[in-house]
Formats: structure tokens, sequence, C-alpha cells
């Protein structure tokens, strides 16, 4: 099976083909590129240096959330576009998921926890703590929103911690408890988005494209507000 992954919900966005044992192609998008417009000429691009057509090609994963709303609204509605004009599958992939996927297996030997932390903005974070089994990293809490010092308090001692949250809050994920990540670690791959997706879709956790939509965990700030301002 060949799959295109897509991974949008930070600065540096990338896409990926990939089959059962390798990447096929793979483009990272520089610095200050703009999504929107540059996804579909560099998903053009990885089919071309590939050597396939559309048409070999089974599914899509996309990284959904959490992340930027703009980034992720586009990766995630390239997705289901291509997925439901070419008959592919499509599943969704966590975004701290693909993170955790940046520790490798000599990392996890030394510390046994990790958790990705970005900066969710308004005194809050986004977290996920992810235990190493031996063979992969396992999700051991879901998608977490809370206060900075609230995330660190579930975090285990000795953790691998990384992100954009842990820069911004450095007096609470850098005090001793935990061992901070280089920063490198946070920008998610399209190749683990890819990769990741295959091991759903052989896991019977494929999505119905017209029903993938992104995850954003919370509202935007002028939601927020004017939520307040009606009393909910």
């Amino acid at each position: 099976m060949i799959i295109l992954g897509i991974e949008t919900s930070g600065d540096f966005g990338s896409v990926a083909l990939c089959d059962e044992e390798a990447v096929l192609a793979a483009y990272a998008f520089p610095e200050g590129a703009r999504h929107a417009r540059d996804i579909m000429p560099a998903i053009d691009g990885l089919v071309k240096e590939a050597g396939v057509g559309k048409g070999d090609i089974s599914a899509v994963a996309v990284s959904q959330g959490p992340g930027s709303f703009t980034g992720l609204r586009v990766g995630v509605t390239c997705a289901k576009t291509l997925a439901y004009a070419l008959g592919w599958r499509a599943v969704g992939i966590p975004s701290l998921e693909v993170m955790a996927r940046n520790v490798t297996a000599d990392a996890a030997g030394e510390c046994r926890f990790t958790c990705p932390v970005l900066d969710a903005r308004r005194a809050k974070v986004y977290g996920t703590v992810f235990e190493w089994d031996g063979d992969r990293w396992r999700d051991t809490t879901g998608v977490l929103i809370e206060g900075p010092d609230e995330l660190a308090a579930r975090i285990p001692d000795g953790a691998l911690v990384f992100g954009s949250g842990v820069r911004a809050y450095p007096e609470v994920f850098s005090v001793g408890r935990v061992r901070v990540g280089d920063e490198g670690l946070a920008v998610g791959r399209a190749e683990a988005v890819a990769r990741l997706g295959l091991g759903r879709i052989r896991a019977g956790e494929e999505a119905d494209p017209m029903r993938l939509v992104p995850h954003y965990y919370r509202v935007t700030e002028p939601e927020e507000k004017l939520r307040a301002r009606a009393g909910r």
C-alpha cells in the first residue's frame, strides 16, 4: 500500500509518500511557506519524484491536531478532498503522537516516558504523556489541555519533555524533575504521519473522508470572548 502523509499542524509543514517498507519521496516546506498555496504543487512533485500515479496511492493520513488552526484546516481539507475525489482511504493522526515519533528507541531506553508540550496560549498548554512499551510510544492520557502547572504534575519523573509549551514556561518544565529535549523534536514529519496512518488502517481505524475534521481542542480567542459575553 502507498500512503500520502500530510503534516501542516505547525510552522514547518511537510508531505511524504511511503509504502509498507520505505519512504518513496518527501518534501518539507521552507519556513514561511503558505501551506494553502503550496501543498498541492508539493504533492504533485512527490508523485512525479516517486514515479507513481495518483491512482497507485491507496490512502492519505493527515496530522489532525492540536496545532495551528489555519494549518490544520488546510491539511485536513486537502486530505479529505483527495480521498473523496480519488477513492483513497483516509485517517487522522494526533499531532502530539506524530511528535512523539521523533523520540528514538535509544532515547526511550533512557526515559520511559515522553511528553510533547505545545503552547495553547491564554495560560494553557496541550500535552500527551506517552510510555515506551518496548516497540512504540503508547498514549497514556489522550490529549490534555491544562494550565502548565497542572500538566507538569501529570508528567512522571525523568520524562523527556519538549515543544513550544516547554519554551513558553521554562520555570515549570525546566526544574530538574524532567529532561528537556531538543526543539527539533517538536517538528512533526509527514513520514511519521504516513507510518502511523498505515498502522491505523491495518487496525481498521480509517475514517469516512467526509467526516474527517481538524481537532482544535479549544475555541479561538474571539469565540471564547463571545461565549463569555453570552454567559456560556
